[in-house]
């Protein structure tokens, strides 16, 4: 249910661009900082998806409402181990659900969720926290996989 938590052992994923990445497959922290006039991260829960039988990471591919690139990357997080190396710096960070209803041109999105309670753009803690997170980064998937 929306602003529900997620559960500590599931999975999210948060889309990465080329400019956010460390020699190309890498998380560089500044992917899990705000932007300016942002209030979450968008990231998408994985499990949430997986009861439907079809790959939980297909999904958020088809569901996306980003224009992906061949350069992008998927960086793969343990919602429990994000909580638990963050919050040792900043006890208001929430990863909840938060699911988009269908809009015009796009499917409704169970998995969309977001990283709350997180320092604003632009400032050292927001860096320190987003290179927190990025070390908890547990896989790099292609953001498009070539159909063969």
């Amino acid at each position: 249910m929306k602003g529900d938590p997620l559960p500590g052992e599931d999975r999210i994923v948060r889309y990465l661009s080329a400019t956010l990445l460390i020699d190309g497959e890498f998380a560089d922290g500044v992917g899990f900082c705000l932007r300016h006039g942002e209030t979450g991260l968008s990231v998408n829960w994985l499990d949430v998806l997986a009861s439907g039988g079809a790959d939980p990471l297909s999904e958020v591919r088809r569901l996306s409402r980003l224009r992906l690139r061949r350069s992008g990357r998927f960086a793969e997080l343990g919602v429990g181990d994000v909580l638990r190396t963050v919050t040792e710096e900043l006890d208001t960070l929430r990863i909840v659900h938060d699911p988009l209803e269908e809009a015009e041109g796009f499917a409704a999105d169970p998995s969309h969720s977001l990283v709350a309670g997180l320092p604003p753009a632009d400032s050292d803690e927001a860096m320190l926290v987003g290179d927190m997170i990025a070390e908890c980064v547990t896989a790099m998937h292609p953001a498009i996989v070539e159909q063969g």
